[in-house]
């Protein structure tokens, strides 16, 4: 049985056990960690020592390497990073307000709904913005839009179904754009109202098992998640995610990522946004 730990308990995170976290994150979820982030793993991962009552990181590693053990989810949501707002890189917006909604809804010959899909999706902050700008007046049209949202964190997964939000968890949303599209809650929080939550399906995805998607993908927004991963698994995921689009079908990656070696599958059109060739 464990030993109960102090509040004041310091865990010292050894190379050989920290080798071991890299080893464990890189199987079960294709996260690299590199070794800027131990002391990051150090400070998260104390906590979660405390809250258990256990002695050190090798037990802790020792419940993580089984997937089924309940510890292995947390283990995935303390991992992952979630730092997103509304509207963040607002050009994404702006292009999609302006031009490829736009251009979408002009395709007459299909009743077949646009669908996005919101890869990385956080807690709900981008396919709301997402939901948002599809439903503004100049993007209205005959076609329904689906937003896809997979995240591999569970917990932010169930808040972007829910559509809840602190008043601190706004930022990027204009008064207008509060009253418009949200609900007043008691806590002074907000609830995105029912036509931005009809347009949102939920699924939990580690973006490296076998993805649950058949139809094809007119948008994929994909930002700020290839930084996890090294050069050979950015590919992949590009490549997988080439598969699911026609030609002129468009990729949106973050302001700090590129899809090197895919140069065959997309073309770049503007500033971190690709066409399917």
């Amino acid at each position: 049985m464990s030993k109960p730990a102090t509040n004041d308990q310091s865990f010292k995170l050894t190379d050989k056990v920290f080798n071991e976290f890299q080893k464990v994150t890189l199987t079960h979820t294709g996260i690299h960690l590199d070794d800027t982030k131990r002391a990051m793993i150090t400070s998260r991962f104390s906590r979660r020592l405390r809250e258990l009552g256990m002695g050190g990181f090798e037990e802790y590693l020792s419940c993580i390497r089984d997937t089924t053990h309940p510890e292995y989810a947390e283990f995935v949501d303390t991992i992952t990073t979630n730092l997103t707002y509304f509207f963040r890189e607002p050009h994404h917006f702006d292009k999609l307000r302006e031009d490829i909604l736009p251009g979408l809804q002009g395709i007459s010959s299909t009743a077949d709904p646009i669908r996005i899909w919101s890869a990385g999706c956080s807690s709900g902050q981008e396919p709301y913005s997402i939901a948002i700008t599809a439903l503004q007046e100049s993007c209205a049209g005959h076609r329904k839009v689906k937003i896809l949202c997979t995240d591999i964190d569970s917990k932010v997964i169930r808040q972007t179904e829910q559509g809840i939000y602190r008043s601190t968890e706004l930022r990027g949303l204009t008064d207008h754009d509060k009253n418009l599209w949200f609900s007043k809650q008691a806590d002074g929080g907000v609830r995105a109202n029912e036509s931005l939550r009809e347009l949102i399906f939920c699924r939990y995805l580690n973006l490296f098992d076998p993805w649950p998607i058949k139809s094809h993908l007119d948008v994929i927004f994909c930002r700020n998640v290839l930084i996890y991963f090294d050069i050979g698994r950015q590919e992949k995921l590009i490549r997988g995610m080439a598969k699911l689009q026609k030609s002129k079908s468009i990729l949106i990656i973050g302001h700090s990522e590129t899809i090197a070696n895919c140069s065959d599958v997309y073309r770049r059109t503007s500033n971190t946004m690709y066409e399917r060739i």
